[in-house]
Protein backbone atom coordinates (compact mmCIF):
# COMPACT_ATOMS: atom_id res chain seq x y z
CA UNK A 1 0.00 0.00 0.00
CA UNK A 2 1.50 3.23 -0.97
CA UNK A 3 2.64 5.32 1.67
CA UNK A 4 1.51 9.32 1.35
CA UNK A 5 3.46 12.36 2.76
CA UNK A 6 2.73 16.00 2.36
CA UNK A 7 5.45 18.23 1.78
CA UNK A 8 5.51 21.74 0.66
CA UNK A 9 8.14 21.58 -2.26
CA UNK A 10 9.51 18.35 -3.38
CA UNK A 11 13.31 18.76 -5.01
CA UNK A 12 14.59 16.28 -7.26
CA UNK A 13 17.97 16.03 -7.96
CA UNK A 14 20.57 17.06 -4.99
CA UNK A 15 23.36 18.50 -7.54
CA UNK A 16 24.27 22.02 -6.98
CA UNK A 17 21.00 23.17 -8.69
CA UNK A 18 19.02 21.01 -6.33
CA UNK A 19 20.72 21.63 -3.29
CA UNK A 20 21.02 25.68 -3.31
CA UNK A 21 16.70 25.22 -4.33
CA UNK A 22 16.45 23.29 -0.70
CA UNK A 23 18.44 25.86 0.88
CA UNK A 24 16.90 29.35 -0.54
CA UNK A 25 13.72 27.56 0.63
CA UNK A 26 14.85 26.29 3.57
CA UNK A 27 15.80 29.32 5.39
CA UNK A 28 12.27 31.12 4.49
CA UNK A 29 10.87 28.28 6.51
CA UNK A 30 9.40 26.16 3.62
CA UNK A 31 9.28 22.78 4.36
CA UNK A 32 11.52 20.82 1.97
CA UNK A 33 12.19 17.43 1.18
CA UNK A 34 15.09 16.95 -1.73
CA UNK A 35 16.05 13.62 -3.31
CA UNK A 36 18.75 12.16 -5.44
CA UNK A 37 18.70 8.79 -7.45
CA UNK A 38 22.32 8.30 -6.71
CA UNK A 39 23.12 6.52 -3.75
CA UNK A 40 26.63 8.40 -2.92
CA UNK A 41 27.64 11.99 -3.70
CA UNK A 42 30.22 12.19 -6.90
CA UNK A 43 33.85 12.17 -6.06
CA UNK A 44 34.47 13.42 -9.55
CA UNK A 45 35.61 17.33 -10.14
CA UNK A 46 32.81 18.26 -13.43
CA UNK A 47 31.94 21.82 -12.92
CA UNK A 48 35.01 23.31 -11.58
CA UNK A 49 34.57 26.88 -11.85
CA UNK A 50 32.67 29.70 -9.49
CA UNK A 51 32.30 32.50 -10.47
CA UNK A 52 32.23 35.93 -8.83
CA UNK A 53 28.45 36.75 -8.94
CA UNK A 54 27.76 33.17 -7.34
CA UNK A 55 30.27 34.12 -4.59
CA UNK A 56 28.53 37.36 -4.18
CA UNK A 57 25.18 35.79 -3.65
CA UNK A 58 26.72 32.93 -1.06
CA UNK A 59 28.19 36.15 0.60
CA UNK A 60 24.80 37.41 1.08
CA UNK A 61 24.36 34.12 2.76
CA UNK A 62 26.97 33.88 4.75
CA UNK A 63 28.68 30.50 2.42
CA UNK A 64 30.99 32.32 0.38
CA UNK A 65 33.92 31.90 3.19
CA UNK A 66 33.67 28.63 2.76
CA UNK A 67 33.84 28.42 -1.30
CA UNK A 68 37.03 30.97 -1.41
CA UNK A 69 38.72 29.09 1.33
CA UNK A 70 38.22 26.28 -0.62
CA UNK A 71 39.34 26.84 -3.97
CA UNK A 72 42.36 28.55 -6.05
CA UNK A 73 41.95 32.09 -7.61
CA UNK A 74 42.18 32.32 -11.37
CA UNK A 75 43.24 36.21 -11.80
CA UNK A 76 43.01 35.94 -15.24
CA UNK A 77 42.99 33.79 -18.39
CA UNK A 78 45.44 33.30 -21.30
CA UNK A 79 44.63 32.65 -24.66
CA UNK A 80 47.21 31.06 -27.27
CA UNK A 81 47.66 30.70 -30.95
CA UNK A 82 50.36 30.46 -33.34
CA UNK A 83 53.10 29.39 -30.54
CA UNK A 84 52.34 33.04 -28.53
CA UNK A 85 49.90 33.93 -26.44
CA UNK A 86 47.23 36.61 -28.08
CA UNK A 87 45.63 37.90 -24.61
CA UNK A 88 45.35 37.73 -21.74
CA UNK A 89 41.89 38.99 -19.86
CA UNK A 90 42.82 40.24 -16.75
CA UNK A 91 39.96 39.84 -13.58
CA UNK A 92 41.33 42.78 -12.18
CA UNK A 93 38.80 44.70 -14.12
CA UNK A 94 36.09 42.63 -12.65
CA UNK A 95 33.65 45.26 -10.22
CA UNK A 96 33.24 43.44 -7.01
CA UNK A 97 35.89 41.97 -4.11
CA UNK A 98 35.75 39.15 -6.04
CA UNK A 99 38.55 39.55 -8.98
CA UNK A 100 38.63 35.95 -9.51
CA UNK A 101 37.16 32.79 -11.22
CA UNK A 102 37.54 30.45 -8.31
CA UNK A 103 38.55 26.99 -9.58
CA UNK A 104 37.10 24.63 -7.27
CA UNK A 105 36.46 20.73 -7.86
CA UNK A 106 32.19 20.42 -7.94
CA UNK A 107 32.43 17.33 -5.18
CA UNK A 108 34.28 20.63 -2.88
CA UNK A 109 30.86 22.51 -3.87
CA UNK A 110 28.45 20.51 -3.05
CA UNK A 111 30.28 19.34 0.22
CA UNK A 112 29.47 22.93 1.51
CA UNK A 113 26.31 23.37 0.39
CA UNK A 114 25.19 19.87 1.86
CA UNK A 115 27.22 21.23 5.28
CA UNK A 116 24.75 23.96 5.11
CA UNK A 117 22.04 21.91 4.36
CA UNK A 118 22.22 19.98 7.40
CA UNK A 119 22.23 22.89 9.51
CA UNK A 120 18.97 23.59 8.35
CA UNK A 121 18.06 20.55 8.95
CA UNK A 122 17.52 19.45 5.66
CA UNK A 123 18.39 15.58 4.89
CA UNK A 124 19.21 14.61 1.16
CA UNK A 125 17.58 11.44 0.83
CA UNK A 126 19.68 9.59 -1.85
CA UNK A 127 18.77 6.25 -3.68
CA UNK A 128 15.33 7.92 -4.22
CA UNK A 129 14.31 8.15 -7.84
CA UNK A 130 11.01 9.46 -8.89
CA UNK A 131 9.48 7.71 -11.50
CA UNK A 132 6.71 9.48 -12.08
CA UNK A 133 4.12 12.34 -11.30
CA UNK A 134 0.90 14.22 -11.72
CA UNK A 135 -0.16 17.20 -10.98
CA UNK A 136 -3.80 19.69 -10.72
CA UNK A 137 -4.45 23.04 -9.37
CA UNK A 138 -3.96 21.84 -6.01
CA UNK A 139 -0.22 20.37 -5.98
CA UNK A 140 2.15 18.02 -7.23
CA UNK A 141 1.42 13.50 -6.88
CA UNK A 142 4.80 12.01 -7.33
CA UNK A 143 6.00 8.15 -7.14
CA UNK A 144 9.09 7.78 -5.52
CA UNK A 145 11.27 4.66 -5.91
CA UNK A 146 13.97 3.59 -3.28
CA UNK A 147 16.83 1.91 -3.69
CA UNK A 148 14.90 -1.05 -1.71
CA UNK A 149 12.08 -1.68 -4.13
CA UNK A 150 9.28 0.45 -1.63
CA UNK A 151 7.57 2.33 -3.58
CA UNK A 152 6.13 6.18 -2.19
CA UNK A 153 3.97 8.06 -2.73
CA UNK A 154 4.31 12.40 -2.66
CA UNK A 155 2.43 15.23 -2.26
CA UNK A 156 3.63 18.30 -2.52
CA UNK A 157 2.29 21.87 -3.18
CA UNK A 158 5.25 22.45 -6.11
CA UNK A 159 7.88 20.23 -7.82
CA UNK A 160 11.38 21.84 -8.73
CA UNK A 161 13.11 19.38 -11.26
CA UNK A 162 17.05 19.70 -11.10
CA UNK A 163 17.61 16.01 -12.11
CA UNK A 164 19.91 16.69 -15.19
CA UNK A 165 19.63 16.04 -18.91
CA UNK A 166 17.84 13.33 -18.25
CA UNK A 167 15.17 14.70 -16.57
CA UNK A 168 11.86 12.61 -15.89
CA UNK A 169 9.99 15.43 -15.54
CA UNK A 170 11.12 17.43 -18.69
CA UNK A 171 9.96 14.52 -21.04
CA UNK A 172 6.71 13.67 -19.24
CA UNK A 173 5.55 17.19 -19.29
CA UNK A 174 6.43 17.18 -23.03
CA UNK A 175 9.16 20.22 -22.87
CA UNK A 176 11.23 19.91 -25.79
CA UNK A 177 15.03 20.08 -25.10
CA UNK A 178 15.92 22.05 -28.29
CA UNK A 179 19.60 22.32 -29.72
CA UNK A 180 22.26 20.29 -31.08
CA UNK A 181 25.38 18.39 -30.74
CA UNK A 182 28.73 19.39 -31.07
CA UNK A 183 30.35 17.15 -33.88
CA UNK A 184 33.62 16.98 -32.28
CA UNK A 185 34.76 14.67 -29.59
CA UNK A 186 36.23 15.77 -26.30
CA UNK A 187 38.77 14.36 -23.80
CA UNK A 188 38.69 15.42 -19.88
CA UNK A 189 41.45 14.96 -17.28
CA UNK A 190 42.46 15.86 -13.90
CA UNK A 191 45.95 15.89 -13.99
CA UNK A 192 49.39 17.13 -12.22
CA UNK A 193 51.57 19.16 -14.32
CA UNK A 194 55.45 20.27 -13.99
CA UNK A 195 56.36 23.05 -16.13
CA UNK A 196 55.88 27.07 -16.79
CA UNK A 197 52.37 27.65 -16.88
CA UNK A 198 51.05 29.67 -13.74
CA UNK A 199 48.20 28.51 -11.52
CA UNK A 200 46.87 31.91 -11.47
CA UNK A 201 45.48 31.58 -14.76
CA UNK A 202 43.21 29.55 -17.17
CA UNK A 203 44.81 28.65 -20.39
CA UNK A 204 43.52 28.07 -23.85
CA UNK A 205 45.27 26.90 -27.02
CA UNK A 206 44.05 27.59 -30.24
CA UNK A 207 45.44 25.26 -33.20
CA UNK A 208 45.20 23.62 -36.07
CA UNK A 209 44.52 20.35 -34.04
CA UNK A 210 41.49 21.91 -32.17
CA UNK A 211 40.35 23.48 -28.92
CA UNK A 212 42.68 22.91 -25.65
CA UNK A 213 41.95 24.32 -22.13
CA UNK A 214 43.59 24.11 -18.73
CA UNK A 215 42.29 25.23 -15.50
CA UNK A 216 44.50 25.43 -12.08
CA UNK A 217 42.74 23.74 -9.47
CA UNK A 218 45.63 24.14 -7.13
CA UNK A 219 49.03 25.14 -7.70
CA UNK A 220 50.41 22.11 -9.77
CA UNK A 221 46.92 20.12 -10.45
CA UNK A 222 44.90 21.31 -13.71
CA UNK A 223 41.83 20.36 -15.69
CA UNK A 224 42.27 19.49 -19.06
CA UNK A 225 40.30 20.17 -21.54
CA UNK A 226 40.78 19.20 -25.49
CA UNK A 227 39.24 18.48 -28.60
CA UNK A 228 39.81 16.18 -31.50
CA UNK A 229 41.64 13.66 -29.09
CA UNK A 230 44.31 10.96 -30.52
CA UNK A 231 42.19 7.77 -30.25
CA UNK A 232 38.29 6.93 -30.89
CA UNK A 233 36.14 7.68 -27.76
CA UNK A 234 34.33 4.00 -26.23
CA UNK A 235 32.28 3.58 -22.80
CA UNK A 236 34.81 1.53 -22.21
CA UNK A 237 38.03 3.64 -22.28
CA UNK A 238 39.44 6.81 -21.12
CA UNK A 239 41.77 9.12 -22.04
CA UNK A 240 45.28 7.85 -21.05
CA UNK A 241 48.12 9.92 -19.28
CA UNK A 242 50.28 9.55 -22.46
CA UNK A 243 47.66 10.66 -24.75
CA UNK A 244 47.14 13.63 -22.93
CA UNK A 245 50.21 14.55 -22.70
CA UNK A 246 50.89 13.99 -26.82
CA UNK A 247 47.85 16.33 -27.16
CA UNK A 248 49.37 19.10 -25.03
CA UNK A 249 52.69 18.98 -26.81
CA UNK A 250 50.94 19.07 -30.05
CA UNK A 251 49.20 22.27 -29.09
CA UNK A 252 50.93 24.32 -26.99
CA UNK A 253 54.65 25.94 -27.33
CA UNK A 254 55.31 26.05 -23.14
CA UNK A 255 57.37 22.78 -21.88
CA UNK A 256 54.98 20.86 -19.47
CA UNK A 257 55.47 17.63 -17.97
CA UNK A 258 51.86 15.63 -16.88
CA UNK A 259 51.96 13.11 -14.36
CA UNK A 260 49.05 11.75 -11.59
CA UNK A 261 46.23 11.69 -14.10
CA UNK A 262 43.37 11.02 -11.30
CA UNK A 263 40.09 11.12 -13.54
CA UNK A 264 39.41 11.13 -16.97
CA UNK A 265 36.64 10.84 -19.37
CA UNK A 266 35.21 11.51 -22.58
CA UNK A 267 32.50 13.55 -23.77
CA UNK A 268 30.56 15.56 -26.74
CA UNK A 269 29.25 19.22 -25.86
CA UNK A 270 25.84 19.43 -26.06
CA UNK A 271 24.08 22.79 -26.45
CA UNK A 272 20.18 22.82 -25.47
CA UNK A 273 17.34 24.61 -23.91
CA UNK A 274 13.79 24.24 -23.07
CA UNK A 275 11.07 26.51 -23.93
CA UNK A 276 9.65 27.01 -20.55
CA UNK A 277 10.79 26.95 -17.51
CA UNK A 278 7.85 25.86 -15.32
CA UNK A 279 4.41 24.01 -16.17
CA UNK A 280 1.54 24.33 -13.77
CA UNK A 281 3.25 23.92 -10.61
CA UNK A 282 6.20 21.81 -12.04
CA UNK A 283 9.70 24.19 -12.26
CA UNK A 284 12.92 23.36 -14.33
CA UNK A 285 16.32 24.69 -13.42
CA UNK A 286 19.90 23.64 -14.21
CA UNK A 287 20.73 21.12 -16.30
CA UNK A 288 17.03 19.94 -16.48
CA UNK A 289 16.52 23.61 -18.45
CA UNK A 290 19.80 24.18 -19.99
CA UNK A 291 23.06 22.41 -20.75
CA UNK A 292 26.37 23.93 -22.86
CA UNK A 293 29.47 24.14 -23.89
CA UNK A 294 31.92 24.34 -20.93
CA UNK A 295 33.58 27.74 -22.51
CA UNK A 296 33.93 30.08 -19.67
CA UNK A 297 32.55 27.85 -16.90
CA UNK A 298 28.48 28.90 -16.73
CA UNK A 299 26.55 25.88 -16.29
CA UNK A 300 26.90 25.09 -13.03
CA UNK A 301 26.60 28.83 -11.70
CA UNK A 302 23.33 29.67 -13.98
CA UNK A 303 21.66 26.43 -12.41
CA UNK A 304 22.49 28.24 -8.79
CA UNK A 305 21.44 31.47 -9.85
CA UNK A 306 18.32 30.04 -11.19
CA UNK A 307 17.49 28.48 -7.90
CA UNK A 308 18.37 31.88 -6.27
CA UNK A 309 15.97 33.63 -8.31
CA UNK A 310 12.93 30.87 -8.33
CA UNK A 311 13.59 30.49 -4.58
CA UNK A 312 12.26 33.56 -2.80
CA UNK A 313 8.96 33.88 -5.18
CA UNK A 314 8.16 30.63 -4.22
CA UNK A 315 8.72 31.09 -0.05
CA UNK A 316 6.86 34.58 -0.44
CA UNK A 317 3.80 33.32 -2.57
CA UNK A 318 3.55 30.28 0.17
CA UNK A 319 3.79 32.19 2.49
CA UNK A 320 1.03 34.24 1.65
CA UNK A 321 3.23 37.33 1.33
CA UNK A 322 3.14 37.69 -2.51
CA UNK A 323 0.49 37.12 -5.53
CA UNK A 324 1.02 33.97 -7.74
CA UNK A 325 1.90 35.82 -10.76
CA UNK A 326 5.47 35.86 -9.06
CA UNK A 327 6.34 32.88 -9.94
CA UNK A 328 5.89 33.76 -13.81
CA UNK A 329 8.78 35.81 -13.81
CA UNK A 330 11.27 33.25 -13.20
CA UNK A 331 10.29 32.04 -16.19
CA UNK A 332 10.49 35.59 -17.77
CA UNK A 333 13.79 36.75 -16.03
CA UNK A 334 15.81 33.60 -16.56
CA UNK A 335 15.10 32.36 -20.09
CA UNK A 336 16.81 35.15 -22.10
CA UNK A 337 19.17 34.71 -19.52
CA UNK A 338 19.66 30.99 -20.73
CA UNK A 339 19.04 31.94 -24.51
CA UNK A 340 21.99 34.58 -24.26
CA UNK A 341 24.29 32.10 -22.92
CA UNK A 342 23.85 29.61 -24.87
CA UNK A 343 24.34 32.00 -27.81
CA UNK A 344 27.53 33.05 -26.01
CA UNK A 345 29.35 29.62 -25.50
CA UNK A 346 28.27 28.34 -28.68
CA UNK A 347 30.03 31.50 -30.57
CA UNK A 348 33.04 31.33 -27.93
CA UNK A 349 33.60 27.41 -28.58
CA UNK A 350 33.17 27.74 -32.41
CA UNK A 351 35.80 30.62 -32.60
CA UNK A 352 38.89 28.91 -30.58
CA UNK A 353 37.84 25.50 -31.46
CA UNK A 354 37.47 26.14 -35.10
CA UNK A 355 40.52 24.27 -37.63
CA UNK A 356 39.57 27.19 -40.36
CA UNK A 357 43.25 28.48 -41.00
CA UNK A 358 42.14 31.79 -42.37
CA UNK A 359 40.03 32.12 -39.08
CA UNK A 360 42.87 31.17 -36.91
CA UNK A 361 45.27 33.71 -38.63
CA UNK A 362 42.56 36.64 -37.94
CA UNK A 363 41.83 35.49 -34.45
CA UNK A 364 45.55 35.60 -33.89
CA UNK A 365 46.45 38.29 -35.64
CA UNK A 366 43.26 41.20 -34.45
CA UNK A 367 42.29 39.55 -30.80
CA UNK A 368 45.77 41.23 -29.13
CA UNK A 369 44.13 45.27 -30.37
CA UNK A 370 40.68 44.30 -29.65
CA UNK A 371 40.86 42.58 -26.33
CA UNK A 372 43.46 45.07 -25.12
CA UNK A 373 41.61 47.82 -24.74
CA UNK A 374 40.08 48.49 -21.52
CA UNK A 375 36.32 49.12 -22.09
CA UNK A 376 36.58 45.35 -23.70
CA UNK A 377 38.67 43.54 -20.63
CA UNK A 378 35.67 45.24 -18.99
CA UNK A 379 32.60 44.21 -20.53
CA UNK A 380 34.37 40.83 -21.19
CA UNK A 381 34.96 39.84 -17.92
CA UNK A 382 31.76 41.52 -16.69
CA UNK A 383 30.07 38.89 -19.07
CA UNK A 384 32.20 36.06 -17.78
CA UNK A 385 31.87 36.90 -13.95
CA UNK A 386 28.03 36.66 -14.76
CA UNK A 387 28.15 40.42 -12.86
CA UNK A 388 26.74 42.26 -16.07
CA UNK A 389 23.85 39.76 -16.02
CA UNK A 390 20.62 41.35 -15.34
CA UNK A 391 16.58 41.36 -15.80
CA UNK A 392 16.00 45.04 -17.83
CA UNK A 393 12.97 43.97 -19.79
CA UNK A 394 11.36 41.59 -16.81
CA UNK A 395 8.04 42.81 -15.70
CA UNK A 396 9.63 42.89 -12.57
CA UNK A 397 11.81 45.59 -13.13
CA UNK A 398 10.18 49.14 -13.26
CA UNK A 399 12.32 52.21 -13.61
CA UNK A 400 11.79 55.89 -13.56
CA UNK A 401 14.74 58.50 -14.05
CA UNK A 402 17.81 58.82 -15.46
CA UNK A 403 20.31 59.59 -12.86
CA UNK A 404 23.62 57.43 -12.74
CA UNK A 405 24.25 53.68 -14.37
CA UNK A 406 22.13 51.27 -12.36
CA UNK A 407 18.74 50.76 -13.90
CA UNK A 408 15.95 48.92 -12.58
CA UNK A 409 16.88 45.02 -13.70
CA UNK A 410 20.47 45.58 -12.80
CA UNK A 411 22.71 43.63 -10.09
CA UNK A 412 22.95 46.02 -7.26
CA UNK A 413 27.01 46.13 -6.44
CA UNK A 414 28.68 46.43 -3.54
CA UNK A 415 30.31 50.05 -2.59
CA UNK A 416 31.41 51.97 0.04
CA UNK A 417 28.58 54.31 1.54
CA UNK A 418 27.33 56.28 4.49
CA UNK A 419 23.81 55.25 6.20
CA UNK A 420 21.97 57.95 8.13
CA UNK A 421 20.80 56.28 11.39
CA UNK A 422 18.20 58.07 13.88
CA UNK A 423 19.12 61.47 15.08
CA UNK A 424 21.07 61.74 11.54
CA UNK A 425 24.23 59.82 13.18
CA UNK A 426 25.90 58.61 10.12
CA UNK A 427 28.09 55.05 10.18
CA UNK A 428 30.40 54.17 7.32
CA UNK A 429 29.48 50.56 5.71
CA UNK A 430 29.20 48.80 2.54
CA UNK A 431 26.22 48.07 0.63
CA UNK A 432 26.17 44.39 0.89
CA UNK A 433 26.52 44.78 4.74
CA UNK A 434 22.80 46.29 4.65
CA UNK A 435 21.13 43.57 2.13
CA UNK A 436 18.78 41.14 3.75
CA UNK A 437 18.35 37.91 1.00
CA UNK A 438 15.05 37.57 3.31
CA UNK A 439 12.93 40.46 2.17
CA UNK A 440 13.50 43.86 -0.29
CA UNK A 441 15.52 46.50 0.75
CA UNK A 442 14.49 49.51 0.29
CA UNK A 443 16.78 52.46 -0.44
CA UNK A 444 16.31 56.36 0.49
CA UNK A 445 19.54 57.91 -1.65
CA UNK A 446 19.92 61.26 -0.52
CA UNK A 447 16.52 61.74 0.78
CA UNK A 448 16.84 63.83 4.65
CA UNK A 449 13.39 65.36 4.64
CA UNK A 450 11.41 63.79 7.78
CA UNK A 451 7.74 65.02 6.05
CA UNK A 452 8.65 62.51 2.78
CA UNK A 453 9.97 59.83 5.21
CA UNK A 454 6.94 59.79 6.42
CA UNK A 455 4.80 59.99 3.01
CA UNK A 456 6.86 56.63 1.87
CA UNK A 457 6.45 54.76 5.23
CA UNK A 458 2.42 55.63 4.99
CA UNK A 459 2.79 54.90 1.35
CA UNK A 460 4.44 50.90 2.01
CA UNK A 461 2.33 50.51 5.90
CA UNK A 462 0.81 47.26 4.35
CA UNK A 463 4.12 45.54 3.33
CA UNK A 464 6.25 46.88 6.22
CA UNK A 465 7.21 42.87 7.36
CA UNK A 466 8.30 42.49 4.03
CA UNK A 467 10.32 45.85 3.45
CA UNK A 468 13.23 47.49 5.38
CA UNK A 469 14.08 51.08 4.58
CA UNK A 470 17.60 52.59 5.18
CA UNK A 471 18.71 55.69 4.06
CA UNK A 472 21.94 56.76 2.78
CA UNK A 473 24.28 58.88 1.44
CA UNK A 474 27.62 58.95 -0.31
CA UNK A 475 30.55 58.91 1.69
CA UNK A 476 32.90 61.66 2.38
CA UNK A 477 36.41 60.11 -0.03
CA UNK A 478 36.65 62.02 -3.02
CA UNK A 479 37.24 58.29 -4.91
CA UNK A 480 34.31 56.47 -3.07
CA UNK A 481 31.68 59.67 -3.94
CA UNK A 482 32.15 60.00 -7.29
CA UNK A 483 31.94 55.83 -7.50
CA UNK A 484 28.24 56.37 -5.56
CA UNK A 485 27.11 59.19 -7.59
CA UNK A 486 28.47 57.04 -10.89
CA UNK A 487 26.00 54.53 -9.97
CA UNK A 488 23.30 56.48 -8.48
CA UNK A 489 23.42 59.88 -9.79
CA UNK A 490 23.40 62.85 -8.33
CA UNK A 491 19.39 63.72 -7.26
CA UNK A 492 17.40 61.88 -4.60
CA UNK A 493 15.96 58.65 -4.81
CA UNK A 494 14.84 55.33 -4.38
CA UNK A 495 16.06 51.87 -5.04
CA UNK A 496 13.86 49.28 -3.99
CA UNK A 497 16.21 45.77 -3.78
CA UNK A 498 14.90 42.45 -4.39
CA UNK A 499 15.77 39.61 -2.37
CA UNK A 500 17.83 37.80 -5.05
CA UNK A 501 20.31 41.06 -4.76
CA UNK A 502 18.52 43.01 -8.18
CA UNK A 503 16.70 46.07 -8.54
CA UNK A 504 13.63 45.85 -8.80
CA UNK A 505 12.35 50.00 -8.97
CA UNK A 506 14.21 52.65 -9.28
CA UNK A 507 12.84 56.20 -9.26
CA UNK A 508 13.62 59.76 -8.50
CA UNK A 509 12.01 61.81 -5.22
CA UNK A 510 8.41 62.24 -5.42
CA UNK A 511 7.51 58.83 -6.63
CA UNK A 512 6.14 57.42 -3.17
CA UNK A 513 2.51 56.39 -5.74
CA UNK A 514 4.53 54.98 -8.09
CA UNK A 515 6.20 52.17 -5.83
CA UNK A 516 3.54 51.84 -3.40
CA UNK A 517 1.34 50.84 -6.95
CA UNK A 518 4.50 48.18 -7.73
CA UNK A 519 4.34 46.64 -4.38
CA UNK A 520 0.97 46.48 -4.82
CA UNK A 521 1.24 44.56 -8.00
CA UNK A 522 3.47 41.91 -6.56
CA UNK A 523 2.97 41.55 -3.10
CA UNK A 524 0.55 41.14 -0.53
CA UNK A 525 0.00 43.23 2.68
CA UNK A 526 1.52 42.44 5.73
CA UNK A 527 -0.51 40.62 8.50
CA UNK A 528 -1.00 42.93 11.24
Amino acid sequence: MPNFEISSILIAGAGPTGMTAALELARFGISVRIIEKMSAPATTSRAITVQPRTLELMELRGKADEFVRSGNFGLGGSVYGGGKRVFRLDFSHIDSRYQYELFISQAETERILLEALMKENVEVERGVEMISFSQDSSGVKAVLRHKNGIIEEVMASYLIDAEGAHSIARNSLGLQFQGKTFDENYALGDLYIDGDLPSSDFHVFSSSHGFMGLFPLNSSRFRMIASNPLSQPSKDTAPSLEELQTIYDQRSHIPARFHNLTWSSWFRINSRMVEHLNVGRVFLGGDTAHIHSPAGGQGMNTGIQDMVNLGWKLAFVLKGQAREKLLDTYEQDRLPVIHDLLTKTDGLTEIIGTENPIIRSLFNHLAPWIVGADVVQQNSTARLSQLSLGYRHSPLSVHHGHGGSLHAGDRIPDFPLQVVRAGGVKENQTLFHLLNPSRFTLFLVGISDASIHAQISEQLAPWHELIEGIQIEAPNSELEYKRFQDYLGSKPAMLLIRPDGYIGFRCEEHFESELAKYCSEWLLPSSK
